[in-house]
């Protein structure tokens, strides 16, 4: 029995270190959003899709999704350089977070800085990013 608890207990550990599971933790909007763009820059779309509501997927599947934005950053040459989370606000379900980030594309190869704000919904009793609004720099 202490086997085969010990066994069951290193094999939790080590999906909850890949971030497989948590333990009933909720991800705070700030933290949503973070992992959302960092799940971007370094390629993981599926698991970028987890992140975004029903609403800002469309009628998209989740795998769909995912496919349409790797099309888009390898067609696109996008690549996310810097992630700043600035602030979150909550009001109830819905939720706001202000983000800079650093990007590069075809047609911004010496990078870009964007201010970004990104609005949540709870869905499900977790949170997702439901639309981001991007502060276009002035000319």
């Amino acid at each position: 029995m202490v086997r085969k608890t010990s066994a069951w207990l290193i094999f939790a550990a080590i999906l909850m270190l890949a971030g497989n599971i948590s333990w009933g933790e909720e991800l705070s909007p700030e933290a949503t959003v973070s992992t959302y763009y960092n799940a971007l820059k370094n390629g993981k779309f599926e698991q970028a899709a987890e992140y975004i509501s029903k609403n800002m997927r469309g009628d998209k599947t989740k795998e769909q999704w995912a496919n349409e934005w790797r099309e888009t950053f390898k067609t696109g040459n996008v690549g996310i350089s810097e992630i700043s989370v600035l602030a979150g606000e909550i009001e109830g379900d819905q939720a706001t977070v202000r983000i800079k980030t650093i990007s590069q594309d075809r047609f911004n190869p010496q990078g870009i800085e964007e201010n970004e704000t990104d609005y949540l919904i709870k869905e499900d009793g977790v949170w997702k990013i439901d639309q981001t609004e991007v502060d276009l720099p002035s000319l």
